[in-house]
């Protein structure tokens, strides 16, 4: 079978397991999709950005939906940045623990087929569009009870990773530049014991 793995990493000819603190799972572990629409998500620039936040919801048919956290989003976490989305043939464990419908896991390196180098995420994803497969929801236009989801996401990632307190933490600027109001909002309620 055909699997995908995204990322800013060059030259890989074998993927290995990690131990990633953005997942719920808590070993070391390789990532693989079925699906290189959803590899592009993955190609991240974590040393700029600080935080792995895809905010995808993948439906029934396959079909991605970019879920905005804030305004423009999208080209801030993608424009511009190059990676490669690397194709592993095996034989390799769906996961349903990872949360992710096409997601499957190896605990052994994964030898790389080929790999394909992505010049510009941000228009690599935006194509799908024009496929029928990739649904973008802007933060603008999102309705009140989403942003009060988004709301509450936040402030537990702050309260959960001790943001106000952890200024060495990869995503205490991130936090407070795209969220400010949040970070706001986290400090008072820190302050008055009820965070």
């Amino acid at each position: 079978m055909e699997y995908f793995h995204g990322t800013i990493v060059k030259g890989l000819s074998e993927l290995k397991p990690s131990l990633s603190p953005f997942s719920n799972l808590k070993e070391p572990v390789v990532y693989l999709t079925t699906s290189r629409q959803l590899a592009l998500h993955y190609i991240w620039d974590e040393k700029r950005i600080g935080v792995k936040m895809p905010m995808l919801d993948i439906r029934k048919d396959g079909t991605l939906v970019f879920q905005e956290m804030f305004s423009g989003a999208l080209e801030y976490f993608y424009k511009g940045v190059s990676g490669y989305v690397y194709r592993c043939i095996g034989d390799y464990e769906m996961n349903s623990d990872v949360g992710v419908n096409t997601c499957a896991t190896a605990r052994t390196a994964v030898p790389v087929t080929d790999f394909e180098y992505i010049e510009d995420v941000y228009e690599s994803i935006i194509s799908y569009g024009d496929k029928g497969t990739f649904i973008y929801e802007r933060y603008e236009d999102l309705p009140q009870w989403r942003i009060d989801v988004i709301r509450g996401h936040i402030i537990r990632f702050i309260k959960r990773n001790d943001l106000l307190s952890d200024i060495a933490h990869p995503s205490y600027g991130f936090i407070q530049e795209k969220f400010p109001q949040y970070w706001k909002e986290a400090k008072v309620l820190s302050e008055s014991g009820l965070l």
